[in-house]
């Protein structure tokens, strides 16, 4: 079972060294800021109050390519299938930025991550049109590599 906070620096649990993924990299260390992060469901929710930052859980991130040409090729990319799911997780998920620093601009800003935001599949403000990702991004939600 893969727990979901690495607490020392050095990559290791109780004394174990987790064992590479397949395919990606395990990251952990990283900071969720603007929102607090539901372990149970996991996805995104207001943060308490008081609470300004939330370590997050061990994130498992690898590439999809969009690129047209033939899947079973290196470099060939998932052409027109990879483009529709990511067209489908865009409308229930969060497209969060990771930066490096807490100062956000792209000289800092080293990958998105797609976070789980859907309520139930209904937007969050029915009233005012406002989706779930669309309110984390104006909540300026984000990942952060230090707090400092």
């Amino acid at each position: 079972m893969l727990k979901e906070v690495i607490q020392g620096d050095d990559g290791k649990i109780e004394g174990k060294q987790l064992s590479s993924p397949a395919e990606g990299v395990y990251i952990h260390g990283l900071y969720l800021e603007g929102a607090g992060w539901n372990k149970a469901e996991k996805k995104l929710e207001d943060s308490q109050p008081k609470e300004l930052y939330y370590t997050f859980p061990i994130l498992h991130v690898s590439a999809v390519s969009v690129a047209a040409g033939n899947p079973n090729q290196p470099g060939g990319g998932g052409g027109a299938k990879a483009k529709q799911e990511l067209a489908n997780l865009e409308k229930i998920a969060y497209s969060c930025p990771v930066y490096k620093y807490p100062l956000r601009n792209d000289r800092y800003l080293i990958f998105r991550v797609y976070l789980k935001a859907e309520t139930n599949g209904a937007p969050q403000h029915p009233n005012k049109g406002l989706t779930a990702p669309m309110k984390w991004k104006l909540a300026g939600v984000s990942l952060l590599c230090t707090k400092d």
